[in-house]
């Protein structure tokens, strides 16, 4: 797993009587070089003093030499809660303090959902968004990478991570796998987390994978990683799919501290291809920085000479203003041209969620990376993730693919192989909207 070096270390009470659970945090703690190795358990009496540390510290006024800030996060140890809905807090009747903030406490309670549903045919049609409905599951929140562009990577004050994985996949996992047997493909992905920074000491994707199995599904990992060389190890390593966003060596640099070099997930994608297992690349978000040209053209010819993979997509930056991105990203990073355009374009994109960038920057964009992976590669999949269906109806053609049947990174009916399947629950991706989905 990654070196990290959280100042702190958190364990929630419940864990004490779960052996599996103990083990697995104790797996973890071994891999890690904590600044203060003290193991500090929590419960209702000391919850409040908790709270208060976790607010303040991280980030720290100072990082030894050696050390990468966003690796020093303290960590967070529980179980996640996995029988409905999460019951009622009251703080009163506990002694809390009233400043006692309500979200922390339910993250070291475990009270963050364990599957998640997204892109839903009637959400993406109000959103207009093109993508495919699907299920998630979550074991852990916030990440260690620190992405200039991701909230959580950037502000997140601790990680928080959930060891009933064995519960997980009988409660949540299986049940889910019979209740959408249309879903031929399910992400371990954690909320805005990165799962596989804690492998193979974890051991969620071997657990995953196995119970995938069991009902001929396949898992992906959605990884700005390259950590893979446990998956090597995994004995159904057959049923598991990896994901990797991608990005250039100056934004990985800059934008992304914790996450190592770029071209190392290009390496993982290749180490994967060896032992069999498919994967995928996604530029996202794809970043009009200074240059980008050049540096996207070298990321991609890098990708395609070393690996084979299954599909490469992209997704211009947005769900953003020109002013919150600017909070996030140095305006002396941006591309000149493009920011005015988007400043230009300002009250055009108002409340629109592809913005800040107007449609034909980002068309501009997607052609220039259509083109470049076609210089490397006649055969790969192309496709543009969550993009509008206006920027679909323009492009589309281009990616070699049907908008309502495209064949992307992490869809929900896209086992290995290249081609989706579809099925009377997901007839189409949310490009359409059938008047008629089975209902669950």
């Amino acid at each position: 797993m990654y070196p990290l070096t959280p100042l702190k270390l958190f364990a929630h009470e419940s864990i004490k009587d779960d052996p599996l659970s103990r083990a697995r945090m104790e797996r973890i703690i071994g891999g890690t070089r904590p600044v203060d190795d003290e193991l500090v358990w929590v419960d209702n009496s000391n919850m409040p003093e908790v709270v208060e540390q976790l607010k303040s510290l991280w980030p720290p006024d100072e990082v030894p030499e050696g050390f990468e800030r966003t690796h020093m996060r303290p960590l967070v140890f529980t179980r996640v809660y996995t029988d409905g809905e999460f019951p009622e807090l009251n703080k009163d009747l506990l002694g809390w303090p009233d400043g006692t903030d309500e979200a922390t406490v339910r993250s070291i309670l475990g009270h963050f959902l364990p599957i998640q549903a997204y892109h839903s045919y009637e959400k993406d049609a109000k959103e207009d968004m093109v993508c495919w409905p699907t299920f998630d599951f979550g074991l852990m929140t916030n990440c260690p990478h620190g992405c200039h562009y991701c909230g959580a990577g950037k502000h997140g004050k601790y990680l928080t991570i959930a060891c009933n994985a064995e519960e997980h996949m009988e409660k949540v996992v299986r049940p889910a796998m019979e209740r959408y047997p249309w879903q031929r493909c399910f992400r371990m992905i954690g909320w805005g987390a990165e799962m596989l920074a804690f492998e193979p000491e974890a051991g969620i994707f071997d657990l995953f994978t196995k119970t995938l199995a069991e009902q001929d599904r396949y898992g992906y990992f959605h990884a700005a990683s390259s950590n893979v060389d446990f998956v090597a190890d995994l004995e159904r390593k057959d049923r598991l799919v990896g994901i990797f966003s991608v990005t250039t060596e100056m934004i990985a640099e800059v934008l992304e501290p914790g996450s190592g070099h770029a071209f190392d997930r290009f390496e993982a994608g290749r180490k994967l291809g060896e032992m069999g297992v498919p994967f995928r690349y996604k530029f996202k978000p794809t970043i009009p920085v200074v240059n980008w040209r050049e540096e996207y053209s070298r990321a991609i010819e890098y990708a395609l000479t070393v690996s084979e993979p299954e599909s490469v997509g992209f997704c211009v930056i947005m769900w953003n203003t020109v002013d919150s991105l600017l909070e996030k990203i140095d305006e002396e990073l941006l591309d000149p041209v493009y920011l005015q355009a988007a400043r230009d374009a300002a009250e055009e994109m108002a409340g629109v969620r592809v913005g800040p960038y107007p449609h034909e920057v980002r068309k501009e964009v997607y052609r220039f990376m259509f083109r470049e992976v076609r210089k490397h590669s006649d055969d790969v999949k192309l496709y543009m993730s969550t993009e509008s269906r206006a920027m679909w109806d323009d492009i589309g053609e281009e990616t070699g693919q049907d908008a309502s049947s495209f064949f992307c990174g992490c869809s929900s009916v896209a086992p290995p192989g290249g081609r989706v399947q579809l099925s009377q629950g997901c007839p189409y991706s949310t490009y359409r909207a059938p008047e008629h989905i089975e209902k669950d």
